[in-house]
């Protein structure tokens, strides 16, 4: 049972509706108000079932005894299914208010019972008090019912963000950048997933609408598809039988369903939606999707290996006249990317593991169309025995960063494995139904793993259109506060992200806490520059200020800079 406590001025209901389960009420019983109230918002559970009796004691006299705390004389008990989706079957529900009724009436108090199934408009006043509030879980253990009694403050004491040992880390380690500028957090609450601070959502939606943008021009459309969807979906995918162990399960109206750890199955379902022609094809579908899988906690390294990840995954549905042309063009629009950022790469042929799916001669072929892939565009390759994907070979692009290191971002998997056990179909040009091959793909791979190399990659030094804050405007002195906060004005209408430093101190300080922020423009604003309408401007990185500067040039500037993303 979940009961939530309000103590109230008072209470005031109208009845509605009823439901398949409603009770038999009198015309008097379709309304009701009383002042000076204590009301137990109850939802009778499935688990109560085992011991009615017991639960409805124990519940009793938990109430009793905020009712002796609050002194309040009169009770309502208010049936109310919203606080739990495992609801007991009605019969039990409605003698289970009864019984606890019977029992408030014996110890003297007055008690009313809002009507059982009826959809009802109420009003109440919640007196505020640190006990008007309050919230139960009434559990049974065996024969015995067992009040939960939730100490918020407790609980609290022992959440706690997780601890950085900076000992065994370099200046530019994504952690230590990320806690230096405000981007993001972890607590044990949540191992492996992120908490996202607004600088660091600034950064991580300029490379979502970079990457959206350069999707659009290569034909790309967007979809999204459910966070949790039933085993079936995955059994018939066949990641139940190769990935159950790094799926999250959990159970809701006696089904079985999963947390995606993968978005293709969602996407497929997706093209299965409606009839498919061969004119839909190559058809392109990007998502930006949240996944999830289970990972060993000593193996969690910050934004490098997480629990939660978006991957920037796209299916492409064509046939096998166009295969290589696609897988061509995932090529020119990875290489877009990576120059873009400044990252050198190779790519690697990972052919069919042990744990493979399917007809081996399927195989076959889908290595051959990506080796030919790779041979005709001259392009240097290794083979990676073994190390496909249980549905597919792959190609795997492995960036270097400025350290030297490498790192597997970006992924083309040829797959015609799910094609098949999903059935998926589209009529041909001679009026026959065709199976479509699929390539599963990624750019940034997970966007939080791509987050964490280009900052250790350029040490924190975004562009000016990836920077969470592209520029800061600082006074040199009280009297100049107003221009200063005018030309923040004007660039906030402009769109860029920008903030305003008219706080007390040197402006030597100032400009040394701007540089530590690594924020790109630093303007400053003195008598100077009142006086000829202009602006004094510092480049991150760069010791000599341009004076002079007309406001209209900067902003022409800044704006050549953001469309060619300099």
């Amino acid at each position: 049972m979940k009961t939530l406590y309000i103590h109230s001025d008072y209470l005031e209901y109208t009845v509605k509706k009823s439901t398949p389960v409603a009770e038999q009420i009198t015309e008097e019983q379709k309304q009701g108000r009383w002042e000076e109230v204590l009301i137990d918002f109850i939802s009778v559970e499935k688990q109560d079932e085992e011991n009615p009796e017991a639960v409805a004691r124990k519940a009793t006299d938990d109430l009793l005894d905020v009712a002796k705390k609050v002194k309040a004389e009169r009770i309502v008990l208010y049936p109310y299914a919203h606080l739990s989706s495992s609801l007991s079957s009605p019969d039990v529900g409605k003698k289970m208010l009864r019984t606890m009724e019977a029992m408030l009436q014996g110890a003297g108090l007055e008690v009313h019972r809002a009507p059982f199934g009826w959809y009802k408009a109420f009003k109440m006043s919640c007196k505020g008090h640190p006990l008007s509030e309050l919230s139960r879980e009434i559990r049974i253990a065996g024969k015995k019912a067992e009040v939960e009694d939730i100490d918020p403050a407790a609980l609290l004491r022992q959440i706690s963000k997780t601890r950085l040992s900076k000992g065994d880390l370099k200046d530019n380690d994504h952690r230590i950048l990320g806690q230096k500028l405000d981007l993001f957090s972890f607590y044990d609450v949540a191992p492996g997933m992120v908490f996202w601070h607004p600088k660091g959502m600034a950064i991580r939606n300029a490379l979502i609408e970079m990457s959206r943008e350069e999707h659009r021009r290569a034909g790309y459309r967007e979809i999204r598809t459910p966070q949790v969807m039933s085993d079936i979906l995955w059994k018939v995918s066949g990641h139940w039988g190769h990935y159950k162990d790094n799926i999250f399960l959990t159970n809701y109206d006696d089904r079985q369903f999963a947390v995606k750890p993968m978005n293709c199955p969602g996407g497929i379902l997706v093209f299965k939606s409606r009839d498919r022609s061969y004119r839909e094809l190559p058809l392109r579908v990007l998502e930006y999707g949240d996944v999830h899988r289970v990972e060993l906690s000593g193996v969690l390294s910050g934004l490098f290996r997480v629990i939660q990840f978006t991957q920037d995954d796209a299916h492409i549905y064509c046939t096998e006249e166009s295969l290589e042309s696609e897988i061509v063009g995932v090529m020119a629009l990875v290489d877009r990317f990576y120059k873009l950022f400044g990252f050198q790469y190779r790519m690697e042929l990972s052919t069919r593991p042990d744990n493979a799916m399917g007809d081996p001669a399927l195989w076959e072929r889908a290595e051959e169309a990506l080796r030919k892939a790779l041979d005709e565009r001259k392009v240097k390759y290794e083979v990676n025995a073994g190390d496909g994907a249980f549905y597919g070979p792959k190609i795997d692009f492995k960036i270097k960063d400025s350290l030297g290191r490498e790192w597997q971002t970006a992924t083309i998997q040829l797959d015609f494995q799910m094609p098949e056990r999903f059935q998926l179909e589209y009529a041909g040009d001679d009026g026959k139904m065709h199976r479509p091959i699929m390539l599963h793909r990624t750019v940034y791979g997970s966007l939080e793993r791509f987050m964490g190399i280009l900052l250790e990659h350029l040490n924190g030094n975004l562009p000016l259109w990836l920077a969470p804050v592209q520029l800061r405007v600082i006074s040199f002195k009280d009297d100049n506060a107003k221009t200063a906060q005018a030309v923040h004005d004007r660039l906030f209408d402009l769109g860029y992200r920008v903030e305003l430093d008219l706080s007390y101190g040197t402006v030597e300080g100032k400009i040394r806490d701007a540089e530590l922020q690594k924020i790109p423009y630093i303007i400053v604003i003195g008598d100077k520059e009142e006086q000829n309408d202009t602006l004094a401007i510092r480049r991150h990185g760069t010791k000599a200020p341009r004076y002079g500067v007309k406001f209209d040039d900067f902003a022409i500037q800044l704006a050549e800079e953001i469309e060619h993303r300099r």
